[in-house]
């Protein structure tokens, strides 16, 4: 096995367990730590850097929350204005259409019931709804 064979072997398996500690190499760490910073400080040190990483992690989340909402924010104006577009392509493809629609529609009111016991004058019933038939018509500008 050459230099260079041997090399590529090595990174290649320090690949497969990077960012896993095996046990030997937090042992080293331990040690180093205790004699750095001796047996009374460091649970302190311990605490201290549990504290961080845990506010680390929270404002890493709470910036991942926000980013999230900016981006929903963003994507609900985009399909806000694909729609407004949609909407005017469409006007302006039936022009007559968006009139009548936008023509108010006078919704007829409800008759009063006849009396009980008394037959209903439906002449005058017909009457009147063709009369509401008649003003919620659009016209097309001519007279009748």
């Amino acid at each position: 096995m050459t230099l260079s064979e041997a090399c590529a072997y090595h990174a290649s398996t320090e690949r497969k367990d990077a960012g896993v500690f095996s046990f030997t190499h937090l042992a080293i760490v331990f040690i180093i730590a205790l004699l750095v910073f001796g047996p009374e400080k460091l649970p302190e040190v311990a605490r201290m850097m549990g504290k961080a990483l845990a506010d680390f992690r929270r404002a890493s989340t709470d910036f991942r929350h926000v980013i999230e909402q900016e981006f929903t924010e963003i994507e609900r104006q985009a399909r806000e204005k694909e729609e407004q577009a949609r909407r005017k392509a469409l006007e302006a493809s039936n022009p007559n259409q968006g009139q009548a629609q936008g023509a108010s529609v006078a919704t007829p009111a409800p008759l009063p019931a006849a009396p009980e016991g008394s037959v209903p004058n439906t002449a005058a019933r017909d009457s009147a709804a063709n009369a509401l038939e008649t003003q919620a018509t659009p016209t097309d500008g001519h007279t009748a």
